[in-house]
């Protein structure tokens, strides 16, 4: 009896090891989940275009997309890197929208941005972080485009204003070095874009970038005002990479679109196309197979012969 006693203590005890061992493995994959969705990885890449003038060879453009501050601290936290990424110096830096977003806690309780607290507590985020950015420097300027899920686009504007940062919402500017012009535009998140690209010429070197990949089909058939492509590329976020992925299966639930260009560099239709998974997370910090990152692009003039772009 006794021998029976001491055998079943034995496997309880093995019973709590195992349990214990497995609580211990589900907390470090959970951490390297955090970790995976805490680190940013600066992707480099080179785009070589025909119809860059020649002032502008060499420019860079610091890309950053879907930020998703959910609280102060986030919001210093964004803060921080983008401090730390001023060492880059870029030419320009470009924000791809989805500024703020709610918490965990607020979206367990079918909180959204158009809930009242919610709104306030984002706009007192973008302000801080924009706020930040009075002295990064970007000498041919900082410009932003808007996610459909931004909420009070005036109240961000006054927002990005005090950050020296331009919203660019279906609208372009030219940006000028030594007297020659490189156009630099923002697709909106909806909306015709015909309009926007007959207001360019074929020849015309134009650098656009959105939130969403789903706007590349309706850029793509857009056309220039003598005919054919418009823009010589199109930056992107909004997927996150799908956030978590496994083969073809995501945690975000992500359109045609979206799922088409997921991530990464393509080219087509003459026009190079990126998708970056961006900085933040929706719902909860974690990432698995895919990467936090921004873009330093290099522009580059391109011979006659078909060129690419790509980074290490």
């Amino acid at each position: 009896m006794a021998a029976k006693k001491g055998a079943g203590k034995k496997r309880r005890r093995w019973g709590w090891k195992v349990a214990l061992a497995l609580v211990l493995l589900l907390a470090l994959g959970l951490a390297g989940l955090y970790g995976a969705s805490r680190v940013v990885h600066v992707r480099y890449a080179t785009a070589w275009l025909r119809d860059l003038p020649p002032a502008f060879e060499g420019a860079t453009i610091l890309f950053v997309s879907d930020l998703d501050i959910r609280s102060e601290a986030d919001a210093r936290a964004a803060a921080g890197m983008m401090d730390a990424l001023a060492a880059l110096q870029p030419d320009v830096l470009l924000l791809g929208g989805d500024y703020a977003s709610p918490g965990l806690w607020e979206s367990l309780n079918g909180m959204d941005m158009e809930n009242a607290a919610v709104a306030a507590r984002a706009a007192s985020d973008r302000y801080l972080f924009f706020s930040a950015l009075r002295d990064f420097p970007a000498p041919l300027g900082k410009y932003a485009a808007l996610a459909e899920e931004d909420a009070l686009p005036e109240q961000l504007m006054q927002a990005m204003a005090v950050g020296g940062v331009r919203l660019l919402n279906g609208e372009s500017v030219s940006l000028t070095r030594d007297g020659q012009t490189l156009t630099l535009t923002g697709i909106g998140p909806d909306g015709d874009l015909s309009g926007l690209a007959a207001s360019v010429r074929g020849a015309d070197c134009v650098v656009a970038f959105t939130h969403s990949p789903a706007r590349f089909p309706a850029a793509l058939t857009a056309e220039a005002a003598d005919g054919g492509p418009w823009a010589d590329i199109i930056l992107a976020g909004g997927t996150h990479g799908g956030q978590m992925r496994v083969g073809e299966r995501t945690l975000l639930p992500l359109d045609e679109q979206e799922r088409r260009y997921i991530s990464g560099w393509r080219k087509e239709n003459g026009v190079f196309l990126l998708t970056s998974q961006g900085v933040g997370c929706e719902g909860v910090p974690l990432r698995l197979g895919t990467a936090a990152e921004v873009h330093l692009i290099t522009l580059r003039r391109a011979a006659q012969v078909d060129a690419g772009a790509g980074g290490a």
